[in-house]
């Protein structure tokens, strides 16, 4: 009796409950000017891609720290050697730039305070064109991060956040690149995307140019450029005018620079009218009508006032077309799309990737 007894107690015992792990799901847009990560449990965070160090014993004591991240970079920019490790929508392949850009995800993800001990599966948006190397650096670098990790074409990811997925096409203007993508049904192909360097920074440095060669003695920085276009950039019939404080030898003018402005941004649009084109012209006859009627701008460069309406215009010589803004946030909507893939993604592809 003692025996049995004994052995109902121990059929009686609860098996203990499976500890599960928590999963959270990231999407990552790691662009030439800003860095935007949107996460599956709410969180969200822009961060200028920049990093800084020091430049002498004096600044690191009067900062208080080896390096400084994002938009506290910029703010002491002038005490610092600055790094922006992403160029024209690439990450740069030398050490420093790799460890910078390394070391402002984890900065970013720290400040996010994301669960410890959580799975972190991610998906990065990188350009249209993005080479087999760069997508493998920006793998190897994320991996201390994340439990998973795959790569995703920038405008993908905005047209699968939209739920725009079939016959649409996504012009995405960032501060490195302007890239394109078609969409219709499926994972783009590479003929299905083109990209190309003339986007906002290229902007910025056609601004610099210009006011520079009317005005000799002007000088203008990247950051003054980049501001100016933000505030006023625009194409096409002027809405105010662009008044801004130019320093000039030791003293400042004001000068108007809507011209300046104008021919800045308008010297990007004639390279979208062509990959616009080129991928109309390689389309599906059958659907090309609908590509056409459906073309969207996204990224910082649909700011920029009238830009739906000036590329309309300019279609109207090849076909037509019919072009609008994004409705979303610009810098991030690519996040968010990358967000939404990578909670698509079956548990069975994730697995393979670990």
């Amino acid at each position: 009796m003692a025996s049995e007894k004994k052995i109902n107690k121990a059929e009686s015992k609860e098996e203990p409950e499976e500890h599960t792990v928590e999963k959270i799901f990231i999407g990552v847009d790691f662009g030439t000017s800003k860095i935007a990560i949107t996460t599956s449990n709410g969180k969200s965070i822009v961060e200028q891609n920049v990093v800084g160090y020091p430049k002498d014993a004096i600044s690191s004591k009067f900062l208080k720290k080896e390096v400084l991240y994002g938009s506290e970079a910029l703010k002491h920019r002038i005490a610092l050697n600055i790094h922006r490790p992403i160029e024209c929508g690439v990450l740069k392949t030398n050490k420093d730039d790799i460890a910078a850009a390394k070391g402002l995800l984890e900065y970013c993800l720290e400040s996010m305070n994301l669960p410890e001990g959580a799975e972190k599966y991610a998906i990065l948006g990188v350009p249209a064109k993005a080479s087999v190397l760069s997508k493998k650096i920006l793998t190897e670098i994320t991996k201390d991060f994340f439990t998973g990790v795959m790569v995703a074409s920038d405008p993908f990811c905005v047209a699968y956040e939209l739920g725009l997925l079939e016959n649409v096409m996504i012009v995405d203007i960032g501060a490195g690149t302007t890239d394109l993508c078609r969409v219709r049904g499926t994972l783009p192909e590479p003929e299905d995307m083109t990209s190309f360097g003339k986007a906002g920074d290229y902007i910025d440095d056609a601004l610099i140019k210009s006011i520079t060669s009317d005005y000799t003695s002007a000088m203008v920085t990247k950051e003054m450029a980049k501001r100016w276009k933000e505030k006023f950039g625009f194409v096409g019939t002027p809405l105010k005018d662009c008044e801004v404080d130019v320093p000039v030898d030791s003293s400042t003018i004001k000068l108007s620079i809507v011209q300046e402005m104008k021919d800045a941004c308008e010297s990007i649009v004639p390279s979208i009218i062509e990959g616009i084109t080129s991928l109309i012209a390689t389309y599906d006859p059958d659907f090309r009508d609908e590509l056409r009627a459906n073309i969207i701008i996204s990224g910082g460069g649909s700011q920029i006032k009238n830009i739906d309406e000036y590329i309309e215009e300019e279609l109207s010589i090849v076909g037509g077309g019919k072009v609008s803004i994004i409705k979303e946030d610009p810098f991030t909507a690519g996040s968010k799309g990358a967000l939404k893939l990578a909670m698509d993604m079956p548990d069975d592809y994730w697995k393979k990737l670990i």
